[in-house]
């Protein structure tokens, strides 16, 4: 007995970790056995009644009890689903976008596949497994399969339908992962839930520059961008200040103070890759309506988005532009703290889209103009001219216009005119959301010897909504010598 001891004693760690260790199996053979008779004990079933009307036709679809039931409007029961199913949620939605509404649901059954096998698999399992199943409702109320999914290979612990786009739904597995489903031709495919972004600063046409490329590049601006080329494509979506005007005639053609560039730096930009240019700045205006009308007709017939700048012939004022990536709708906006040529807005309102004033009107509009955008976008980007030029110190002026921007609900704030970079951080916003504010990421390229910096974040859906994934500052140098 004594020697027993002894030995338990000098081998009780070990004899612990065995415990432990038989004790993690059993616990999971018993999760993986407990599926032979039933869902998970983490599996959330919802219960819901929605109410709908197809056809002049009242209907409810209630999901009760681990049942899904679709009711007429005195209470008859047209459809139920399979005894042998579980309902873990569901909805109704036009998924196809024929018109009509499908019931889509989240299913627990017993067997790998739906009612349709693979030809090589002659029998189903018998464990519990999770599925989509989606069903088609007639004019006259019957509901019949319209597809039965395999198990969808992630343990899904709750889904939705997106709030601006309820043709695609979201799912959220165990370890808070998000994926994107689409219809697509005949079935669901999941899409890609992420959008990455690539930002830069100043883009401004020195006389240097566009001298060098005239007499060593042929014309060609393309080895301004060639550096960074390769990240610049790889964005989902790429943008610029373009501070500098295009003008399409020679005599046009100048540096600092009255900057205008030649077409080919347009054509540069847009072979380089970037997909947004942002204009409003204070040099936007040194070629009058002349270099606004030139540069916007460029950049959007070569499918650029163009921010913050209007052609004198429109006559709707557009404050945002609405893009669309991977199922979520990005709003972004542009605004400069004044123009060095003076103002158009008397002849021309809608021509720059500038910062408001001090007077308290405008700063409500400008709030609510950003606000509104919430109508129809998921999340929301706004590229500003601002701040001290050469300093590396947030502006009094700056931190203003980042209250109110807080206050409009901007999710990303890009700053630009300083010339050299200022600090990036998260601000937290009046609803309890953080804005990433980058408060100057200086030049891009440009013939003054400082460093710029590279914005870059990702977003993603969520649960909750569109949110940053992650994002980062990166500095490099951008004296176009330097290349």
């Amino acid at each position: 007995m004594k020697r027993c001891l002894q030995y338990i004693s000098k081998y009780k760690w070990w004899l612990l970790l065995l415990f432990a260790v038989a004790a993690i199996c059993c616990a999971l053979n018993f999760s993986n056995l407990r599926t032979l008779f039933a869902p998970p004990l983490w599996v959330s079933f919802q219960d819901k009644r929605i109410s709908f009307t197809e056809n002049g036709y009242d209907y409810s679809l209630v999901i009760q009890g681990k049942k899904c039931g679709l009711y007429s409007s005195n209470g008859g029961r047209l459809w139920t689903s399979d005894d042998a199913y579980r309902i873990q949620d569901g909805f109704l939605t036009d998924l196809d976008g024929n018109g009509n509404p499908e019931i889509v649901l989240l299913v627990w059954k017993r067997g790998t596949y739906g009612k349709a096998r693979p030809f090589w698999v002659k029998n189903n399992d018998s464990a519990y497994s999770q599925h989509i199943f989606i069903y088609d409702i007639s004019d006259d109320g019957k509901v019949s399969q319209k597809w039965f999914a395999s198990d969808i290979g992630i343990l899904v612990s709750r889904m939705k339908l997106m709030d601006k786009n309820p043709s695609i739904i979201l799912t959220e597995d165990r370890s808070g992962n998000n994926t994107l489903w689409r219809w697509e031709s005949f079935g669901l495919k999941n899409i890609e839930n992420e959008v990455s972004f690539l930002a830069f600063g100043d883009n401004i046409i020195h006389e240097p520059i566009y001298e060098y490329a005239k007499r060593y590049e042929g014309g060609s601006f393309d080895f301004l961008y060639e550096p960074f080329a390769k990240e610049i494509q790889s964005a989902d979506i790429a943008m610029v200040q373009a501070e500098t005007v295009l003008v399409d005639k020679k005599d046009m053609v100048s540096g600092y103070p009255s900057f205008g560039s030649p077409m080919e730096v347009g054509k540069a930009l847009k072979k380089a890759g970037f997909d947004v240019v942002a204009c409003a700045n204070n040099h936007v205006l040194d070629k009058g309506t002349y270099g606004i009308d030139v540069s916007s007709s460029f950049y959007k017939e070569n499918g650029m988005t163009v921010l913050g700048m209007q052609g004198s012939t429109e006559t709707e004022y557009r404050p945002y532009e609405l893009i669309s990536k991977n199922g979520i709708k990005i709003a972004l906006f542009a605004y400069t703290y004044g123009t060095n040529a003076g103002d158009a807005s008397d002849k021309y309102p809608y021509m720059i889209h500038y910062l408001p004033g001090d007077s308290d009107a405008e700063k409500d509009a400008f709030v609510s103009e950003i606000k509104s955008a919430r109508n129809e976008a998921d999340f929301v980007i706004v590229y500003v001219h601002w701040g001290d030029e050469y300093e590396t110190k947030v502006s009094d002026y700056q931190k203003e216009m980042t209250a109110l921007l807080a206050e409009a609900g901007a999710d990303v704030v890009i700053g630009s005119h300083p010339h050299v970079v200022q600090k990036a951080e998260l601000v937290k916003r009046p609803d309890g959301k953080d804005m990433l504010v980058y408060y100057s990421l200086g030049n891009f390229r440009a013939d003054q010897e400082y460093k710029g910096a590279k914005a870059s974040f990702v977003i993603e859906h969520s649960f909750e909504g569109v949110s940053i994934k992650e994002w980062q500052q990166t500095e490099f140098e951008a004296y176009w010598k330097l290349k």
